[in-house]
C-alpha cells in the first residue's frame, strides 16, 4: 500500500491511497480498516470480478488473484481529533474452498490529522507557558534563562506560522533580546564561587522587575488577542462549510443526482465539527476578555448546531426546497455572530493595541469613501448604458435572426475553451468567477435570442472581465508560492485559461460590430454624462491610488496582512477603473458599465479580505480538493515483483565485491517479505 510513509493531513480532508493485493486462490473482498483510540472503522474495496463466458447458476463470481488500484479515504469518517494519530492497514480474504477463506493483513500505516490552525494553537500553548514562567519570576527568578530559551523556539516556531503576524514575531524577538541582555548582566554580577552579595544586584532589581512586569502583559494581551482571532478563524470555516452546503444543495434539488448526497451529509459532520470546535475555542478564553469584549450572541455553536440538525433532518426526509431555507437562516444567523466577533476584536485591539487599530480603522474609513463614490459612479455608468441599450434594441431588432446565428458558433467555441481548462488547478476564488463566466455566456444568449444586443454586449463584457479576472488570481498564485505542487496545475488551468480570453475577445467584437454605433444613437446629454462621469471615475481613481500606496507605506504597522492584502485587492480595483476610463473615453456603455461595476466589486472584497488579513486569516483556507500523496499517481507495483527479485538472487557476484554475497541474500530476502 502506498504511501508508506507518516502522514500529516489537514483535518476534514480525503487521502488517496494506492493498493496492490495478490493471492494465488483469487481475492473475494477487501476492505480498509483503522482504529483510533477506542473508534475503529471499516470501509470496503470494490472489486471488480472477472468476466467469465458461462458462469453457472449457483457459481459465486469469479475473482482476480491480483489486484490493484486507488482508494479515497474522507478523514471525516475517523472520529479522531485534530492532533490525534489513526493507524489503517488493508484486509483482504481469499477463495480458498478446501480449507475455508483465509484474512491476510497489510503492514498498518500511521496518519496524524493536524492542521497549521491547530499547529499555531499548540505554540500559543507554549506561550502560554511562558507567560507564566515570567510571572513566576516576578518572585523569583531561577527559570529566567529557561523562559528566554523557550522564547526564541517559540520565535522560530511562528516564524512559517502563516496564522501568526509580523508584529507578535516582532514583539517576541523584541522581548527576548530584553531579557537576554538583563539576565546576561546579572550573571555578571555573580562572581564566581562566592555568593552573591545583595548590594551588586541593588540597581538592576529595579529594571529586571519592570521587564517582567510589562513583558507579562504583552504576552497575556497578545495571547489574548490570538485566542480571540481563533474564534474567528473557525467562524470563517464554518462560513465556508455552509457556502459550500449551499451549493451542493442547488445542485441536488436541480439534479436529484443521488450521489450527492454523500457529499451533503459530509459537509454536515464538517459543520458538526466546526461547531465543536468553536464551543472549544470560546471554553478556553479568558472569562475577563468574554466578559468585557465578546458578546454572548457572538458564539452560538449550540445553536449552529441544532440549526444544522433541523437541516439534516430535513435532507433525509427529502425536502432540499427546506433544507434550502433552513440553511440560508442558518447562515445569517452565522454572519451575525461573525459580525459581532470582529467587532469583538476591533475592541480588544483598539483598547490593547491602540495604535494599530487606529491606523487600520483610518485605512478602513478610507475605503469605505471610495467603495461609496465608486458605486455611485458604477450607478451612474448603468442608467446611461440603459437609455442607450433602449435605443440600440429598436434599431436592432431586425439584425435579430443574423446576430443568433453568428453569436451560437462563438459561444460554442468559447464554452469548449471553458471547459479544458483543468480545475484542479483553480484556486476557490477562481471557480466562483469560472462559474460567473458560465452564467454571463448563458445571459448573452437569452439576450441574443431577445433581440437585446446592447445586453448582451454587456454581459459578454463580464464574462471577459471575470476571465481576466482568474488569470490574474492564478498568476498571484504561482508567484506566491512557485515550489508548491500544485503549480503545474496551476499553470495548467492559467494556460487554458489564456487560451479562452481571446474567443471572449472576439465574442465582444462580434456583438460590437452587430450593435448600433453608440455614437449614432447616444443623445448630446449623454455624450457629456459620460465625460462628465469619466472625470468622477479619474478624481476616484486618484483617492484609490493613494490608498494604495499609504497601505503599502504602512505595511507592518497595521495588524496581520492588512497593509500587503489591501495592496494586492486595490492594484486590481485600478486596473479596472483604468479600463473604465478608457471605455469611456471611446463612447463604449456597455464596457464602462462592466468596468465600473467591476471595480466596486474589486474594492467591496478589498475590504472584506482586509478585515480578514488584520487576524492573519488564510484566504481559502477551506477547500474541497482531496490530498494529493506525493508519488501516488507515479505508483505503478512490477507484475511479477517477487520473481525479479528471484531472478536477481541467482546472480551472485555479478555486481557486488567477493565475500558480500551472504549479506546480499539477506537483503533480498528482507525485500521478499
Amino acid at each position: 500500500m502506498a504511501p508508506a510513509d507518516p502522514l500529516d493531513v489537514t483535518t476534514l480532508r480525503r487521502v488517496e491511497l494506492a493498493y496492490v493485493i495478490e493471492d494465488d486462490f483469487g481475492i473475494t473482498s477487501a476492505e480498509l480498516v483503522w482504529e483510533s483510540g477506542r473508534d475503529r472503522g471499516k470501509k470496503p474495496i470494490p472489486l471488480e470480478p472477472i468476466r467469465s463466458a458461462a458462469p453457472a447458476a449457483n457459481d459465486a463470481p469469479a475473482t482476480r488473484g491480483r489486484v490493484q488500484g486507488k482508494l479515497m479515504w474522507d478523514i471525516a469518517e475517523v472520529q479522531v481529533p485534530s492532533g490525534g494519530e489513526v493507524r489503517y492497514w488493508i484486509e483482504a480474504r481469499d477463495n480458498d474452498t478446501v480449507g475455508g477463506p483465509n484474512v491476510g493483513r497489510s503492514r498498518e500505516l500511521h496518519l496524524k490529522v493536524v492542521s497549521p490552525r491547530e499547529r499555531h494553537e499548540e505554540t500559543l500553548g507554549r506561550q502560554q507557558d511562558v507567560a507564566e514562567k515570567i510571572l513566576k519570576n516576578l518572585g523569583g527568578r531561577l527559570t529566567l534563562r529557561e523562559a528566554v530559551v523557550e522564547l526564541g523556539t517559540i520565535g522560530a516556531a511562528f516564524e512559517k506560522d502563516p496564522h501568526a503576524s509580523d508584529a507578535l514575531r516582532r514583539a517576541l524577538s523584541q522581548m527576548r533580546e530584553r531579557l537576554d541582555k538583563l539576565a546576561s548582566a546579572e550573571q555578571r554580577l555573580m562572581p564566581k564561587g562566592k555568593p552573591p552579595a545583595r548590594a551588586q544586584f541593588a540597581a538592576l532589581d529595579p529594571r529586571m522587575i519592570g521587564e517582567l512586569e510589562d513583558d507579562a502583559i504583552v504576552l497575556a494581551d497578545w495571547l489574548d488577542r490570538e485566542r480571540l482571532e481563533g474564534l474567528l478563524d473557525v467562524s470563517d470555516e464554518i462560513a465556508a462549510h455552509q457556502k459550500r452546503l449551499a451549493d451542493l444543495l442547488a445542485q441536488y434539488q436541480r439534479t436529484k443526482d443521488p450521489r450527492l448526497l454523500d457529499e451533503i451529509e459530509r459537509e454536515m459532520r464538517a459543520l458538526d465539527r466546526a461547531f465543536a470546535e468553536l464551543d472549544r475555542h470560546r471554553r478556553g478564553m479568558a472569562e475577563d476578555v468574554l466578559d468585557q469584549y465578546v458578546h454572548r450572541n457572538a458564539i452560538q455553536a449550540q445553536a449552529g448546531t441544532n440549526c444544522v440538525d433541523e437541516v439534516r433532518k430535513l435532507v433525509r426526509a427529502g425536502d432540499a426546497a427546506g433544507a434550502q431555507r433552513k440553511l440560508e437562516q442558518c447562515r445569517q444567523q452565522q454572519g451575525q455572530a461573525a459580525s459581532a466577533l470582529e467587532g469583538s476584536l476591533a475592541g480588544l485591539r483598539g483598547d490593547k493595541f491602540s495604535d494599530e487599530q487606529k491606523r487600520l480603522d483610518e485605512v478602513m474609513n478610507e475605503l469605505a469613501d471610495v467603495a461609496k463614490d465608486q458605486d455611485d459612479v458604477a450607478a451612474e455608468a448603468n442608467r446611461i448604458f440603459e437609455a442607450y441599450a433602449e435605443k440600440a434594441d429598436e434599431v436592432a431588432r431586425d439584425h435579430r435572426r443574423e446576430a443568433s446565428k453568428k453569436v451560437s458558433a462563438l459561444l460554442e467555441r468559447l464554452r469548449h475553451r471553458l471547459h479544458e481548462i483543468n480545475e484542479a488547478g483553480l484556486t476557490p476564488f477562481a471557480k466562483e468567477e469560472l462559474d460567473i463566466v458560465e452564467h454571463r455566456l448563458a445571459d448573452v444568449e437569452h439576450m441574443v435570442g431577445d433581440g437585446d444586443l446592447a445586453e448582451a454586449l454587456g454581459m459578454a463584457h463580464q464574462a471577459k472581465q471575470s476571465l481576466d479576472t482568474i488569470a490574474g488570481e492564478l498568476e498571484a498564485a504561482i508567484n506566491d508560492d512557485p515550489r508548491s505542487k500544485w503549480v503545474d496545475a496551476t499553470q495548467d488551468a492559467l494556460d487554458g485559461v489564456q487560451r479562452a480570453r481571446p474567443v471572449a475577445k472576439e465574442l465582444i467584437d462580434e456583438l460590437q460590430s452587430l450593435s448600433p454605433k453608440p455614437d449614432q444613437i447616444m443623445s448630446a446629454d449623454d455624450h457629456r454624462a459620460l465625460e462628465r462621469l469619466r472625470r468622477r471615475q479619474a478624481l476616484t481613481r486618484d483617492r484609490a491610488r493613494r490608498l494604495a500606496d499609504r497601505a503599502k507605506q504602512l505595511g507592518g504597522e497595521l495588524p496581520g496582512d492588512a497593509g500587503s492584502e489591501l495592496g494586492k485587492k486595490l492594484g486590481g480595483a485600478l486596473d479596472q477603473m483604468a479600463a473604465a476610463d478608457e471605455r469611456m473615453r471611446v463612447k463604449d456603455p456597455s464596457g464602462a458599465r462592466a468596468a465600473t461595476r467591476a471595480a466596486a466589486d474589486s474594492l467591496a472584497k478589498a475590504r472584506d479580505r482586509a478585515r480578514s488579513a488584520a487576524r492573519q486569516a488564510q484566504e481559502g483556507a477551506v477547500g474541497d480538493e482531496p490530498i494529493r500523496i506525493p508519488g501516488a499517481d507515479e505508483y505503478r507495483a512490477p507484475e511479477r515483483f517477487r520473481e525479479d527479485l528471484l531472478e536477481a538472487m541467482k546472480k551472485k557476484g555479478a555486481v557486488a565485491p567477493e565475500g558480500y554475497d551472504d549479506l546480499i541474500k539477506r537483503y533480498y530476502q528482507e525485500l521478499i517479505k
